[in-house]
């Protein structure tokens, strides 16, 4: 990016009002904490990619997941809505958000292979960044990093034999 371009980017973030007013946050209550001001419901990694196997494998969000999929929703798009989600509801950390995003992409992937459902990992990098993407630069820069989701050797073994033995919803399989 040229001295130039970054100028007009910094310029016109700068100056625009779509924003909070500086000092916004402090005119609530302090009794008032939003979810992710407190401390997080889950610090444990197994815990939280435990939940999430829960709320995959549940045949409404399976479905849906798996419709998303097919429609073109990349997976990491898919794991960067959750995770968002999770977050904004106290249920961790940003920090666990980072340790959890490769799993989460592992996890939705082989769901989607055993619902026979073809998928893309990482959208068209030359998509125009949306308005979320560019408050989250950090967040964006490490989730293009997984290429290709692995199960890493911390991945819990429990969590993987659940895994293996998922069955797609009958009700997925018969829309097809």
């Amino acid at each position: 990016m040229s001295d130039a371009q970054l100028d007009q980017d910094f310029f016109r973030i700068g100056t625009s009002f779509n924003r909070p007013m500086p000092g916004h946050s402090l005119t609530r209550s302090p009794n008032e904490k939003l979810p992710f001001e407190g401390p997080p419901k889950y610090t444990n990694r197994t815990d939280v990619l435990e939940y999430y196997f829960e709320l995959f494998t549940e045949e409404e969000n399976y479905s849906a997941i798996m419709d998303a999929l097919e429609s073109g929703v990349s997976v990491m798009e898919v794991v960067q809505v959750f995770i968002m989600q999770g977050f904004q509801q106290g249920l961790y950390n940003p920090d666990m958000m980072l340790m959890i995003a490769e799993p989460l992409a592992y996890m939705i992937a082989a769901l989607a292979e055993r619902a026979e459902v073809e998928f893309t990992i990482m959208g068209d990098e030359d998509e125009k960044p949306t308005q979320e993407e560019q408050e989250l630069p950090i967040m964006n820069q490490k989730m293009r990093t997984i290429e290709k989701p692995q199960m890493d050797e911390d991945f819990p073994a429990e969590l993987s034999e659940k895994l293996d033995n998922v069955k797609a919803p009958a009700s997925l399989l018969g829309e097809r």
